[in-house]
């Protein structure tokens, strides 16, 4: 079957700037989204045949991937591979064909596909199997018209009724614990409870998020207690927010970890340091199989989570800084004790050094603080948009 969605506005060479995937019950949708009109788009979809998946797929004419969307997919030759895995829904792969750009979806069964125009810079794909009606948990083109222009697609589901995302943001050390210790003094605890209620208004200010803090003063909360409290109130998401410290005065930059083994040396000491206060308090130790479980149900999507917050502080705070002014160390994995027993996504956020002159200077700073805070509630909604219908 081959169905022709057109697109307004055919023009010169337009780049593929997002890629947004929706999957609900037997229906799921993918919205592509242009940096200007896009030109007319045919699409058509193919049964499954052998052991070759059913596939969707969208020609568009003169398009080219962003460089950005270059950056953070895997790439295979000429394609770009975008993994989904969940509702049917396998996988979105980009390739050049000649002048044209090609977007297959590959689906566990085939879809009927309908092509909408959305702001004329996007081109919704509906895929829906045989019979099904649609999700109503899925944004509609209005919905997503919105978005384009700006308005949250959380606020948005907010005010249609839908549950409120409940995300408990986690200011690391207080009280006594005060945490790594500045070259000026400042207190890692101090820095944490800053940033941590900064991002609390910016989460429910742009997502309309349900934001809950294991802290909102400085007071010592156990690390245990932390991610029991996380899991008592059923949160979609647990942000614990830290300040880096390092044996060296060079150590500098901003990182990001998720729940797993050490990447490296650096991110087994960072942890061991922000782990010494569950030592100190004699807890339990880690059951190893509940970690192996935990670890197994969460920390993929931890990973992506962790990768949106990394990408975009390190984008917003090199624009307003400047590149050589912000160091990226990447996402990296370690056993941090806060993480290992939360039932839900959950990273570990270290906003720079206090070790390091010029860090320690940035994270006193509000400027550099509500910047931080911006990019993480931006992440967090581009990683909740993403994950809809999961």
């Amino acid at each position: 079957m081959v169905l022709v969605g057109l697109v307004s506005s055919p023009a010169l060479a337009r780049e593929l700037t997002e890629v947004r995937v929706f999957v609900g019950d037997r229906h799921a949708q993918v919205l592509l989204v242009a940096d200007g009109p896009l030109p007319p788009a045919q699409v058509r979809s193919t049964p499954r045949r052998g052991k070759a998946p059913a596939r969707a797929s969208a020609s568009l004419p003169g398009v080219v991937l962003s460089a950005e969307l270059k950056s953070a997919y895997a790439r295979d030759g000429v394609r770009y591979l975008i993994p989904v895995d969940r509702g049917g829904v396998q996988r979105v792969v980009l390739a050049p064909v000649g002048s044209d750009l090609q977007v297959s979806i590959e689906l566990d069964g085939g879809r009927n596909v309908v092509a909408t125009s959305v702001e004329r810079r996007g081109l919704l794909l509906d895929l829906r199997a045989e019979g099904a009606t649609r999700d109503p948990s899925l944004p509609d083109a209005g919905m997503l018209g919105s978005w384009l222009a700006g308005v949250s697609l959380s606020r948005q589901a907010e005010q249609l009724g839908k549950p409120r995302v409940r995300i408990v943001v986690d200011p690391g050390h207080g009280g006594w614990d005060s945490g790594a210790v500045g070259l000026t003094g400042t207190h890692e605890a101090d820095i944490a409870l800053q940033l941590s209620l900064r991002l609390a208004k910016e989460l429910e200010r742009q997502l309309g998020a349900e934001v809950l803090l294991t802290r909102s003063d400085d007071t010592f909360v156990p690390l245990k207690e932390r991610a029991r409290y996380a899991n008592a109130v059923e949160a979609d998401l647990f942000l614990s927010i830290h300040a880096n410290a390092s044996p060296s005065k060079t150590g500098w930059g901003i990182e990001t970890y998720y729940l797993d083994t050490a990447t490296d040396a650096g991110a087994a000491r960072v942890a061991a340091r922000e782990n010494a206060i569950a030592a100190q308090e004699q807890a339990e130790g880690v059951d190893r199989i509940v970690l192996e479980l935990s670890m197994a149900g969460t920390n993929r999507l931890s990973q992506l989570l962790a990768m949106d917050v990394q990408r975009s502080v390190i984008s917003q705070t090199q624009t307003v800084y400047g590149e050589d002014q912000i160091r990226d160390l990447g996402v990296k994995t370690a056993l941090f004790y806060v993480l290992h027993s939360t039932t839900m996504p959950s990273i570990l956020f270290e906003a720079s050094f206090l070790t390091h002159p010029d860090d320690e200077m940035r994270l006193r700073h509000p400027l550099f603080q509500q910047t931080v805070a911006e990019s993480i509630a931006l992440a967090v909604e581009q990683y909740l948009e993403r994950q809809q219908g999961r």
